[in-house]
């Protein structure tokens, strides 16, 4: 760092944060991190060793010239420029520059090594993990009923912690960037099922429903508050039955007493969530963002910032511990939000919840359609003594590559041991290991696929049901409807979907004529092989005309309601955090001048916190928004 200056300087200080971390994820993470850069510096000391003068200049300033935004955080970064940062970063500008950092990685290198081959006796922190496990909350680990979740920022700790974790006797899955959804969705289904443990980087952190776990283990923090709130999400979720434990594993100093500026600026601030819960009556991770906003707390940056001077920990340490909860509340009072919230109409709410429960698709219809549909497509389902089914084979032409459900869901296994279609049987211990089909299921999908095939020529064509109370024989009309729209770029998307039936009888009074009933009416009639004995033609458009001017248009006004309600809270919303966003910008130049003057390096930042600061009324702006087109 006291080679370089400038945008230079921050480079250096984003590399110095990337090693840091990975120092504080396990020794593994550095040992391998240093050995790669080690090896990416002889090759190209060997390099330019025969090159001419000129070209060594030039190839030098080449590599120098790939900077990094300063406003960067270590958070933001992807792995291939993590891997940039550290593997060939340099400020060497003379070969012996770079031969002299050569051999000190050697040297510090060589001493990372003697640290992890020495094993967990000399790694705390996986020590500290060995005796978290002993806690009274991972005992069901034990008896197959409990799932942990361990989260790292590395892949190199990933398998550092595997490698111990399966030599203490756990079963342990990964989930991590370098696999495919497919390759995800199968390692969330083996966690499910087999797996006592699953160690994931963050690729585990958003978009996966690991709600059959409970107990969680942090064992790298990240910076970012939102992915801790992302993290927590995958397990603590609405439908959550059992008690989440989160453990949360911060080192706060070296062996020596030396404080690690991240950990303790992270210690500092889980201390801080206690209080912030009573006040926030028991809201924490999925608010403590906008709380560190709110209170001008840039919780990313400081580790960046204390690179360049480790003197201001104490200052951010103050930062930290001065965080008024108080003030979300006052922001949620003066954006209508905690007023929304303390009017919520749970009558309403409960009606609704009772007729999306009417509305939904019974297991018990799913179970008996995919069991005839087995039987039709040649798949053998076998009911099991337990009340379950078995699938012993699972046919070539079902895990086909031509089928779109393969390709969209990926390949089913080739036989199912123990298949429900009950989602409370997964909460039992005898059926732990049971594998839950439903629509959106690789083996689910494809039979559902062939089935459509097969009955693909009856479409469009007439079936005869009886209603033993009928008086007169009637017409059943079967619509799929739609509502669609349109989002903020135009894009169209489905708003609203419904398989609807429309009753006709003889009357000539279009009012008395057509009425919409459920569409699951079907299920208490018994099929007829052929035609009553009073038969007419039926009349389709009609019905349809019939259901546009009625239950669709209704529909429709109700999508109209629910979508202007939603532009106005995102109005009200946006406008007050735009305001915040020139507070904070504001602030960020004040205190960039003011530091400006002991430190002048600092002078491109400022210049680009006031680029920043004159932009923001240029590109947000916030315009009056229209109702979004719909379309029936």
């Amino acid at each position: 760092m006291p080679q370089a200056s400038g945008s230079k300087k921050h480079s250096v200080a984003l590399a110095c944060t990337v090693f840091q971390r990975r120092l504080a994820s396990s020794t593994t993470a550095i040992y391998q991190s240093l050995s790669r850069r080690l090896e990416k510096q002889k090759a190209l000391l060997e390099e330019l060793e025969v090159l001419p003068p000129s070209q060594r200049a030039k190839r030098l300033a080449q590599i120098q010239g790939r900077q990094f935004d300063g406003e960067q955080d270590e958070d933001d970064l992807d792995d291939s420029q993590r891997e940039l940062l550290t593997t060939e970063t340099t400020t060497a500008v003379e070969l012996d520059q770079l031969r002299g950092e050569i051999a000190a990685l050697a040297e510090v290198a060589a001493a990372a090594k003697r640290l992890k081959d020495k094993g967990p006796d000399s790694d705390s922190k996986l020590a500290a993990l060995q005796e978290c496990l002993k806690k009274a909350e991972f005992h069901e680990l034990t008896d197959g009923r409990g799932r942990l979740l361990i989260f790292t920022e590395h892949r190199d700790t990933l398998n550092h912690l595997r490698e111990h974790l399966e030599k203490w006797g756990y079963s342990t899955c990964e989930i991590h960037g370098g696999m495919n959804p497919h390759e995800r969705k199968q390692a969330q289904e083996d966690f499910r099922v087999s797996r006592q443990i699953c160690v994931a980087t963050e690729a585990a952190g958003e978009g996966i429903n690991l709600q059959f776990c409970h107990l969680m283990v942090n064992y790298d923090l990240p910076c970012n508050p939102t992915r801790l709130e992302q993290r927590l999400g995958r397990i603590h979720r609405i439908g959550q039955a059992r008690e989440c434990h989160a453990f949360n594993f911060v080192a706060s100093e070296s062996d020596e007493g030396q404080a690690i500026i991240e950990g303790r600026i992270l210690e500092r601030l889980l201390e801080k969530l206690d209080p912030m819960r009573t006040v926030l009556a028991d809201r924490v991770f999925d608010v403590v963002g906008e709380v560190l906003t709110l209170n001008d707390v840039n919780l990313p940056e400081m580790p960046r910032e204390a690179a360049h001077d480790p003197r201001r920990l104490d200052e951010y340490l103050d930062l930290i511990e001065k965080v008024d909860p108080t003030r979300l509340i006052r922001y949620e009072q003066s954006t209508g939000i905690a007023l929304a919230r303390a009017n919520v109409d749970f009558s309403g709410f409960q009606r609704a919840n009772v007729e999306a429960e009417e509305r939904r698709l019974m297991p018990r219809y799913v179970e008996d359609h995919f069991v005839k549909a087995a039987k039709e497509v040649g798949l053998k389902v076998e009911a099991r003594a337990d009340g379950l089914w078995r699938v012993e084979h699972v046919l070539a032409d079902l895990r086909s590559d031509r089928l779109q459900a393969v390709r969209h869901f990926g390949k089913p296994e080739t036989t199912y041991r123990k298949v429900t279609f009950h989602k409370e049987h997964l909460e039992q211990d005898q059926h732990v290991d049971a594998v839950l089909l439903g629509p959106g299921h690789p083996l689910y999908s494809a039979v559902d696929e062939k089935l459509n095939e097969r009955l693909g020529p009856l479409v469009g064509t007439t079936a005869f049901f009886i209603e033993e109370s009928a008086e007169s024989p009637y017409l059943l009309h079967f619509f799929e409807i739609s509502i669609r729209g349109q989002n903020t770029k135009g894009v169209p998307q489905a708003l609203f979907g419904e398989l609807v039936a429309v009753r006709e009888e003889t009357s000539t009074d279009a009012a008395e004529r057509f009425t919409v009933i459920p569409a699951d009416v079907l299920l208490d009639l018994p099929a007829h092989l052929s035609p009553p004995a009073t038969t007419r033609r039926f009349d389709a458009g009609s019905a349809a005309d019939f259901l546009k001017a009625n239950y669709q248009q209704e529909r429709r006004e109700l999508c109209q309601k629910e979508r202007q309600h939603f532009v106005k809270v995102c109005r009200d919303y946006l406008e007050e955090s735009f305001k915040a966003r020139i507070r904070a910008a504001e602030d960020r130049v004040m205190s960039l001048r003011a530091r400006e003057t002991a430190a002048p390096e600092i002078g491109l930042a400022r210049q680009r916190a006031e680029n920043n600061l004159a932009d923001l009324p240029r590109s947000t702006v916030i315009r009056k928004v229209a109702p979004m087109p719909l379309q029936v």
